[in-house]
């Protein structure tokens, strides 16, 4: 399976290189779209170390297909974001593009999933559970946040699930097995 791994900033970034590699030791091609904001968090470099040419983060870079938004959603098979943030959940509910990542979705008419992960205030907002319930309906798999430490040194819902429990989840749900 091609996948897109799109990565979103949020503290738990740094897990989307354990995503990653899942995906290609189980035979899978990744293609990886980094937002500005994951590029706050963990550097490109673990991402381009592993998949060489497939590592983007910017729509309008120079010596860069300009079309990479559309050729990347023609040429996969599933959009995985991982971690989500309630950023990219309010563009993709509301169908905004304004980065390589939002435009990718807009674009992007096969199977996709988002694991949701934010400080648990911010996922309770009623903007987010709405904009959940959206992607939902539309036929997103949504991977729930756990309950856990948080960042902001607090325990609630809005952690990461390990990246093993993403990768079994997105296989089955790709598979039909499951709805997530």
């Amino acid at each position: 399976m091609n996948i897109i791994l799109g990565v979103t900033g949020s503290i738990s970034a740094y897990k989307a290189v354990d995503i990653m590699r899942l995906f290609q030791k189980n035979g899978h091609n990744v293609r990886v779209i980094l937002t500005r904001a994951a590029l706050e968090f963990i550097p490109a470099l673990p991402f381009e170390t592993f998949c060489p040419g497939e590592v983007f983060s910017d729509q309008f870079e120079k010596h860069q297909d300009p079309l990479v938004h559309i050729h990347s959603a023609r040429d996969n098979d599933l959009l995985l974001i991982a971690p989500a943030s309630a950023n990219i959940i309010g563009k993709m509910a509301n169908g905004i593009a304004d980065d390589l990542l939002s435009s990718t979705y807009i674009a992007f008419y096969k199977k996709v999933v988002i694991a949701p992960a934010m400080n648990s205030y911010m996922l309770d907002h009623p903007a987010v559970q709405e904009n959940l319930k959206k992607l939902a309906a539309r036929g997103t798999g949504i991977i729930d946040p756990l309950f856990g430490s948080l960042a902001c040194k607090t325990e609630g819902k809005g952690k990461l699930p390990d990246p093993q429990d993403i990768f079994d989840l997105t296989i089955r749900f790709a598979s039909g097995v499951i709805n997530v």
